[in-house]
């Protein structure tokens, strides 16, 4: 079942790096519709780009949460290329300005930002995603392999399509992540995720 990233209350973040490489120079690929879509500028700050979506979330009441937070950007090993700067260790806590207000799930749409997790094993708890799960108070799905996107050529738009190889769950709670896609029993459910 495809994702409806225009569901409820979703922002995506996009990061303009995350091109068609096939070509050039690598043409620009947008991201989906969603509720709120911000490309971020490579002079953007970190702590910029989250104190923005916790503007985003509050709304205009001030009051409101986000149902997901999406992240489409290249990543590594626990951390992501967004911006001026990188999203990893060395400034995660920033999450904390989202606490309490992410209803669903903050999902990374990057390479091997759950590779950590792979590496060390599920009963691991001192990883990127669970560090986030915690500041923020929210669920946060990573990726252990390289995702492959698409696009269709004039339209432009980004599409991940299904997640490709396992895929960690963190709860806002702690403990070991639930690990999904690892067979055909195991398929992630984005809807579920985001909005139950």
């Amino acid at each position: 079942m495809a994702f409806n990233f225009m569901r409820g209350r979703q922002m995506i973040i996009h990061d303009p790096r995350l091109n068609n490489p096939l070509t050039s120079p690598p043409t620009p690929l947008r991201p989906p519709a969603a509720m709120n879509v911000w490309s971020v500028s490579n002079s953007d700050s970190t702590d910029h780009i989250i104190s923005w979506a916790a503007e985003v979330a509050k709304g205009k009441s001030g009051a409101e949460k986000l149902d997901a937070l999406h992240f489409m950007a290249h990543g590594s090993i626990s951390g992501i290329q967004i911006g001026g700067q990188n999203l990893g260790w060395n400034n995660v806590n920033l999450f904390k300005k989202l606490n309490g207000l992410i209803k669903g799930a903050i999902v990374f749409f990057s390479c091997q930002v759950g590779g950590e997790q792979a590496n060390r094993g599920l009963s691991y708890s001192l990883t990127f995603g669970n560090a986030i799960a915690a500041y923020a108070q929210c669920k946060v799905l990573t990726c252990k392999l390289n995702q492959i996107y698409s696009w269709t050529p004039g339209v432009n738009v980004i599409d991940f399509g299904d997640f490709e190889g396992v895929v960690y769950l963190y709860s806002s709670g702690g403990g070991d992540p639930k690990m999904l896609n690892y067979n055909d029993k195991s398929k992630v459910d984005l809807n579920s995720i985001v909005f139950s």
